[in-house]
């Protein structure tokens, strides 16, 4: 039954990392249809065919667009996960779809001053942003994401529905390895290959290495106690939603916008 595990929480974080490139890419592309820049946008990047006019402020808002969706993205899904029962099919996809809000938004802080041709790295490189001040957003946005990783431990382990997966510390960071590690490593190898062909070096290792964090809460899962169990199994077998999500934001992805579509 692990496996199942496994497979629908891939297929939850495939879907969730999808439809959050998708979201990012469409700020991108709206804001710059509002200043007049020709959008044409793709699955994992945004093409600006009349750049010339825009002035630095036009370029900012442009290029801050992504971030701030996924900031949003993060928050405002994160609540709606809260709000819910917090052990269904469609919950585990709110928390992996709210989990990789923030990762977007927070990771491109961290490496805003490494990456230049990112987006915030952009944003720096307009303003001649002092160092200092990118190394300190860096620094900052690194001690949050990993405030939220740590907090990610639990949620994950309440999608458990069987006493035995979580009873001690062993059997809890065994349950957190198959509905958080490996849902990690095996979505970014799909996710990669639908990013293909490379157009930045960095949406290549983004996928994996965005996930790094994940480490922290499978680590930390043989410490709490008393983990409350899901009252659904349906985690234990293979989900219509969970392929079903990912089948369609796959098709979108790949067959609809990687041609590119002008806006």
């Amino acid at each position: 039954m692990k496996k199942f595990v496994t497979l629908n929480s891939t297929l939850l974080y495939v879907a969730a990392f999808l439809l959050t490139t998708i979201i990012h890419e469409l700020a991108h592309a709206l804001v710059g249809a509002m200043n007049n820049s020709s959008p044409v946008i793709h699955h994992n990047y945004v093409e600006h065919l009349a750049t010339e006019h825009l002035t630095v402020g036009q370029q900012i808002l442009i290029a801050m667009a992504g971030p701030v969706i996924s900031l949003i993205q993060g928050l405002f899904v994160g609540y709606l996960y809260l709000r819910s029962s917090r052990e269904k099919i469609t919950d585990l996809f709110l928390l992996w779809t709210a989990v990789l809000g923030f990762n977007n938004f927070l990771g491109y802080l961290m490496t805003g001053p490494f990456f230049g041709n990112g987006d915030i790295g952009r944003v720096y490189n307009i303003l001649d942003t002092a160092a200092w001040i990118q190394l300190g957003l860096a620094v900052a946005a690194a001690g949050i994401l990993l405030f939220i990783a740590y907090k990610l431990t639990v949620p994950f382990l309440r999608f458990s529905y069987k006493e035995d997966w979580v009873k001690d510390g062993k059997s809890r960071k065994n349950f957190s390895f198959h509905v958080l590690i490996l849902p990690w490593i095996i979505g970014s190898v799909i996710v990669t290959v639908f990013y293909l062909p490379i157009i930045a070096i960095v949406s290549i290792i983004y996928p994996i290495m965005s996930g790094m964090v994940f480490i922290f809460p499978w680590q930390n899962a043989v410490n709490p106690e008393n983990v409350k169990l899901s009252g659904n199994n349906a985690l234990g077998r293979l989900s219509p939603v969970a392929l079903g999500l990912s089948i369609v934001l796959a098709v979108v992805f790949r067959f609809v916008l990687a041609p590119g579509i002008s806006i």
